[in-house]
């Protein structure tokens, strides 16, 4: 199977974009998705971190790997990869001020609503004894103002094809033209639309954001 689509997608790159009518304000800006399976692995039931890191619409860093350790839940899964992509948004963060793009707070779209309220101390819990460590880093990088867990679902969670094998063809394709820079698009969530609301848009925002943004105007008119 692996050959068969390495053959079939031979013509297929990253594609990335500089026309501000594509990017608005997310130009020369990176934008992370982070995933993991819970005990994936059929012979020791450790589970998969996968992250990918974009900018200009298309990927720049990304990462499929086995976890140290056995996860008994989705959450403690979940923070572990969080953890990981932190690092590297750590590193092209520092690396893209250097270049003179310095980055603010970094969105990192996350599937599980439990790492996003732990990440961001709104819950704890003593089922998270056992990996407070790993708890503390993600939830320091989110105090710091490095990173922000944003809560989408999980068919917009670009990395969700880093950790496991997906059934629906039609929904693997639409992720990895969203990677591939094919069809460079936003996903609007709730966390985002509350900013909107709340801040206004940036005139500068891409038509996806515009349209959204009167969207939202007629819907409270």
């Amino acid at each position: 199977h692996v050959l068969e689509y390495l053959a079939g997608t031979v013509d297929l790159g990253i594609t990335y974009h500089g026309r501000d009518e594509v990017l608005g304000m997310n130009k020369n800006k990176l934008i992370a998705s982070v995933d993991s399976d819970l005990g994936g692995c059929g012979i020791d039931q450790k589970s998969t971190s996968g992250f990918v890191v974009m900018c200009n619409g298309g990927a720049v860093s990304w990462k499929s790997r086995k976890q140290g350790v056995q996860s008994t839940a989705t959450m403690q899964a979940e923070l572990y990869a969080a953890d990981l992509c932190g690092m590297e948004l750590l590193l092209l963060r520092d690396l893209m001020g250097e270049f003179g793009w310095r980055q603010g707070c970094v969105r990192v779209m996350e599937d599980n609503a439990g790492c996003v309220q732990v990440a961001h101390g709104q819950r704890d819990s003593p089922k998270t004894q056992h990996f407070r460590r790993c708890q503390m880093s993600v939830e320091e990088m989110c105090n710091q103002g490095k990173i922000w867990l944003d809560d989408v679902p999980g068919e917009e969670n670009w990395s969700d094809i880093f950790t496991k094998s997906m059934k629906d063809s039609r929904g693997f394709r639409k992720l990895r033209e969203v990677i591939m820079g094919v069809t460079p698009v936003v996903y609007i969530s709730r966390g985002v639309e509350s900013m909107m609301r709340t801040n206004g848009v940036n005139p500068n925002a891409n038509k996806l954001l515009r349209d959204v943004a009167d969207w939202l105007a007629g819907d409270e008119e």
